[in-house]
């Protein structure tokens, strides 16, 4: 039986949106559904709901039509006619196929956003129909759950279609022909934490040197000064990009993968772990594979590296057996020169020792046969033996895995592995990039019917059958030598039931929770930090999907400090608000970091400095901007709110050295262009503020050159009583900010 809408769907998209032009329609009903839908009206839309089953607050709170999407009568009465956008989240990934081309018949403008876990099936989509666009809500949240149990300055990546690198201008000693040409072009981006260290050559180095030296872009920057996290309303501060970097600073960079390692490198880190290997490999595996390129191809010297970069990545016993099997045989053909046989007779001779058939060389046979010689024969029959026998059985075991499916099961690993607590589509993909990274890793799954046992099996996990919550299974897991738990079970208790046993195992493991609701997993973050850390994998994708209906194609989510970072796609318009705004204002009236303009005709700017003359660029139609904002940033951007701009002022504390008296005042005779001799008699009077309204990065800088002067000074908001300032300091702020 089919429902009527509660209201008219047209009319009520236009009297719940911003722009009547639009209206949404959202095909399911699930928890992301339900996110999904709190999203939209935070960026002030409401939707239209079709699914067959809707729980009964519904009515109360949107638009609903009760009844199978799939039928083309049934999206007739929801107003697909009229509908911008279509959003399809539906749990199976067949659904949401069906209903993506039966809307393109009967709507063949609508924007279409579907939920699909089929990797390939979403690439065709979107590349076959038009105006559609793939999200998988596993694929977004993976990344953040497989990094984190793993590494603490390995954030995350996204890739972003058609982009090419800024060349990286790395010393000689650092830089590798093979690996940084010019030319060559890359998608792949890692988003890194790096905490400057004593041993560090990058100490002193001011951040625009770094960003220019690596090709890479500073998000954040926490000096160990604290001069930084003011202002309460943004995420992505202005700062001080000539500020030099000190011993225990912490800074978030972009870089190309390129430029990962020596990156780390530089900062005095070897790059040694098996998830920094793993990030700065991701582009040029992600080449070869656009591009096809065989072995045989290149040159010898890249050749040789990708060959033996591919022994090193194979189990120890087949490099052992390989070296070994290869010393027999240079042992041996030396060993039958020294009778007198021909390098090639000699080499099959040694093939025919090594497999036992010692008795049928003549040679041994002789008695003018040196004593050394038959020794050392037999020695090579005795390893030959070993060896093949141990090949016999990799050999063996390979055939019967892969082409009969049996002999998967994988050894327990001892230590240093990940145990995974529920197997579903978002712990399968973590799974997949632990295994990709060279961990073990160990399924817990009650359901023995599960589908996505057998292929974690044959992705090398070790499975274990049993409730994830109980001692004895976790203990079964070897959950003490484990480095992580991952609970990714579809309920919450459970996660915390889990993790709780866990804890009491192996106390301070470091465990990572899925929690459904992203207000609660935000809580346990704050208030439960011994316990873990908590992601909503949920809320996680929700933001993404209204993201991708609302403002545009969604290319990467990263999780940090608490904040989901988003990278989209921004078109200009005729009719876009910001049409005719600078870069510059555009990312401060908006709260976002610009990672690409591309203006036709031009090339594509990556990275634009903004603070520089780059920021003045006028945004004209046609032009496309990838950039990074929080959701808040990006609700602002489409309703068209900007930021109130934020101004700063300097407060000096004390001053402890008269010498420095003279540069204190020439300083703030710069920045408040007033003589050093109306300034004077501040510094007789402490604490003073002693600087006009400033934007954040000049006071910050200003705060820093006074600092080095041997001054305790303050940095706080314009909102502030300003004390101390004479007047003619107020009437010539506004000269200064010019």
């Amino acid at each position: 039986m089919v429902s009527s809408l509660s209201r008219s769907p047209h009319a009520q998209v236009q009297e719940n949106s911003r722009d009547p032009g639009v209206s949404i329609l959202v095909c399911g009903y699930n928890d992301l559904v339900e996110l999904t839908l709190q999203a939209l009206e935070a960026f002030g839309h409401r939707a239209v709901v079709v699914a067959p089953d809707l729980p009964p607050h519904l009515e109360e709170q949107w638009q609903y039509l009760q009844a199978d999407p799939r039928q083309p009568g049934v999206l007739q009465r929801a107003g697909i006619e009229r509908v911008k956008v279509a959003l399809l989240l539906e749990d199976d990934d067949q659904a949401n196929f069906e209903l993506a081309l039966l809307i393109r018949d009967l709507n063949p403008q609508v924007r279409v956003v579907s939920r699909l876990f089929n990797h390939s099936l979403a690439r065709y989509l979107d590349s076959a129909l038009p105006q559609h666009f793939s999200l998988s809500v596993a694929a977004l949240a993976a990344p953040a759950f497989a990094l984190k149990a793993v590494s603490d300055e390995f954030v995350g990546y996204f890739e972003l279609p058609q982009l090419e690198a800024q060349p990286a201008t790395l010393p000689p000693e650092l830089a590798d022909p093979a690996y940084f040409v010019s030319d060559r072009e890359t998608t792949l981006w890692n988003v890194v934490e790096l905490t400057i260290g004593y041993n560090s050559r990058l100490l002193h180095m001011p951040l625009s040197e770094l960003e220019e030296t690596f090709g890479a872009r500073v998000l954040f920057h926490y000096p160990v000064d604290g001069l930084s996290d003011f202002s309460k309303q943004r995420v992505f501060d202005d700062f001080d990009h000539e500020a030099e970097l000190l011993e225990g600073d912490r800074v978030l960079v972009i870089c190309d993968p390129r430029a990962y390692l020596q990156l780390l490198e530089r900062n005095g880190r070897r790059g040694s772990s098996r998830a920094q290997r793993w990030a700065s490999g991701q582009m040029q595996d992600k080449r070869q594979q656009r591009q096809g390129r065989s072995l045989g191809r290149g040159s010898l010297g890249s050749w040789l590296r990708r060959g033996v970069q591919g022994l090193l990545q194979v189990k120890p016993i087949v490099r052992t057996l390989t070296f070994t099997l290869g010393a027999m045989l240079v042992l041996g053909v030396i060993n039958f020169r020294m009778i007198g046989k021909p390098l090639i007779d000699g080499l099959l001779l040694t093939i025919v020792v090594l497999t036992g058939g010692y008795g049928d060389i003549e040679a041994f046979q002789q008695p003018e046969t040196p004593l050394g010689v038959k020794v050392l024969a037999v020695m090579m029959t005795l390893v030959g033996a070993a060896l093949v026998g141990l090949i016999y059985g990799l050999v063996t075991d390979k055939l019967v895995s892969s082409r009969f499916g049996l002999g998967r099961a994988a050894r327990m690993p001892k230590e240093d592995h990940v145990v995974i607590a529920g197997l579903g589509r978002l712990s399968y993909l973590v799974l997949q990039l632990l295994r990709q990274m060279g961990y073990e890793v160990v399924v817990v799954d009650p359901n023995s019917e599960n589908p996505l046992l057998e292929a974690a099996e044959r992705e090398g996990a070790v499975v274990v059958r049993g409730d994830y919550a109980l001692a004895s299974t976790l203990q079964q897991a070897r959950i003490q030598g484990s480095r992580c738990l991952i609970c990714t079970t579809p309920d919450d208790l459970t996660n915390l039931e889990t993790a709780l046993t866990a804890h009491s195992l192996q106390p301070g493991i470091r465990t990572i929770l899925r929690v459904t609701d992203p207000e609660l997993a935000a809580r346990m973050q704050r208030h439960m930090q011994t316990l873990g850390i908590s992601y909503s994998a949920t809320g996680l994708g929700a933001r993404a999907f209204a993201t991708a209906a609302l403002v545009g194609s969604v290319y990467g989510t990263l999780a940090w400090q608490g904040e989901t970072l988003l990278v989209t796609l921004l078109e200009v318009s005729a009719d876009c608000h910001y049409l005719g705004l600078s870069l510059r204002q555009l990312a401060q009236d908006y709260d976002l970091v610009i990672l690409l303009h591309r203006s036709r005709p031009g090339k594509p700017c990556v990275f634009p400095k903004i603070w520089q003359k780059e920021g003045k660029t006028l945004l004209k139609e046609g032009d496309q901007l990838y950039v990074m904002g929080t959701v808040g940033s990006l609700i602002r951007l489409t309703q068209g709110r900007p930021l109130p701009p934020e101004l700063y002022q300097v407060r000096l504390l004390e001053y402890r050295n008269p010498y420095f008296e003279d540069e204190i005042l020439s300083a703030l005779s710069f920045y408040a262009r007033l003589p050093k001799t109306a300034l004077k008699p501040l510094l007789g009077c402490l604490p003073a503020v002693v600087s006009p309204p400033l934007p954040r990065d000049k006071a910050i800088k200003l705060a820093r050159q006074l600092r080095k002067m041997s001054t305790e000074v303050q940095v706080f908001a314009q909102a502030q009583p300003a004390h101390w300032i004479p007047a003619a300091m107020n009437e010539n702020s506004e000269s200064n900010l010019n």
